[in-house]
């Protein structure tokens, strides 16, 4: 059995559920990067060409070169040009340069199949349309040797199995944020890219508000459960027209940042009990000017923006004292 080897990187914390199982359904073995420490960034850092480039990007070379050593057949690490475009009223639905460019990065920097003998497979697919994302992932899987018939069938799994995840995330967070709304307890939106979920990315800002006796939701609370599940329908829930992308001093045309938008939109007319905290890696492009509009709409609504910067230095302590500060003025102005 072939074993593909997939980094656990970048957009591949929202992609990998739908990878996964169509490579599984195909017959291949999936082997996935473990979960990112500073041991396994201290093992990529040499080859990182960039020391301006976001802290993320620095850990996808830490993750190629564990997959290496762990020695897979193949390694496979798509270019991802646009993600699924999730409300009408935005512009577009682009990866950023980085996320969708650093496959060529690392054939570049790393160069897997030179160097170390394993084939470096980096298709280019988007995620905008189901049948252009059908026959790129055909064109690829059917150079593996993989019958049309097989893959077919695989692809419908894997299609549906990515909904059905994203349906049952979306709709937990939906049901606490209703809990919370209904209790006027404090709820925090932590709005960020899908990769901050890396707990040496976010620095376990989760965890920290959790201890502090807080709901933390992530910005996916305001997607549609039901999105990719009809693909082909001409339906659209009225939230999702996106109206609010067309007031923006910006061309809304980012996949992720376009969430963090759309998370402070609704954040903006929830009442107070509900705030938003933006992560931001030092070094990401287009979060220099879509956190001034993202601070312009909070507070136009009379609410706190609060950016977390975060890099490869951990600072726990430092999180947790502005965290707990940010707690307790919010809990102050409320008594009054």
């Amino acid at each position: 059995m072939i074993r593909i080897g997939i980094p656990r990187v970048l957009n591949m914390y929202e992609n990998y559920p739908f990878w996964h199982t169509l490579f599984a359904e195909c017959g291949f073995e999936v082997v996935l990067s473990p979960e990112s420490n500073m041991e396994l960034y201290q093992k990529g850092i040499s080859s990182v060409m960039s020391d301006n480039i976001c802290f993320p990007a620095k850990l996808v070379h830490g993750h190629i070169i564990w997959l290496i050593e762990a020695k897979v057949d193949r390694i496979f690490y798509p270019i991802v040009q646009k993600e699924a475009k999730e409300w009408d009223g935005s512009s577009n639905s682009y990866n950023c340069p980085v996320v969708s460019g650093y496959p060529e990065v690392i054939r570049s920097a790393i160069n897997p199949e030179g160097n170390y003998g394993i084939p470096f497979d980096k298709p280019v697919v988007s995620f905008h349309d189901i049948d252009v994302l059908r026959r790129a992932a055909y064109e690829y899987f059917s150079g593996l040797g993989i019958d049309k018939d097989i893959f077919l069938r695989a692809f419908g799994i894997a299609w549906d199995f990515r909904n059905k995840m994203k349906k049952e995330m979306i709709i937990e967070q939906k049901a606490l944020l209703d809990k919370c709304l209904m209790s006027g307890e404090l709820v925090f939106i932590v709005a960020g890219r899908p990769y901050h979920a890396d707990s040496l990315v976010n620095q376990k800002v989760g965890q920290i508000l959790a201890d502090l006796g807080i709901t933390a939701l992530t910005d996916d609370v305001f997607l549609d459960p039901h999105a990719g599940e009809k693909p082909n329908a001409k339906y659209r829930l009225l939230h999702l027209l996106g109206d609010g992308f067309k007031r923006l001093n910006m061309v809304s045309q980012w996949s992720y940042p376009n969430r963090v938008v759309h998370a402070a939109m609704e954040v903006a007319k929830l009442p107070d009990n509900v705030q938003l905290i933006q992560l931001n890696s030092f070094g990401c492009g287009p979060d220099s000017f879509y956190m001034e509009e993202v601070g312009q709409i909070l507070r136009q609504a009379g609410k706190n923006h609060t950016v977390l910067r975060i890099d490869e230095i951990a600072s726990p302590g430092s999180i947790r004292l502005r965290i707990r500060s940010l707690i307790e003025s919010l809990r102050t102005v409320k008594g009054k």
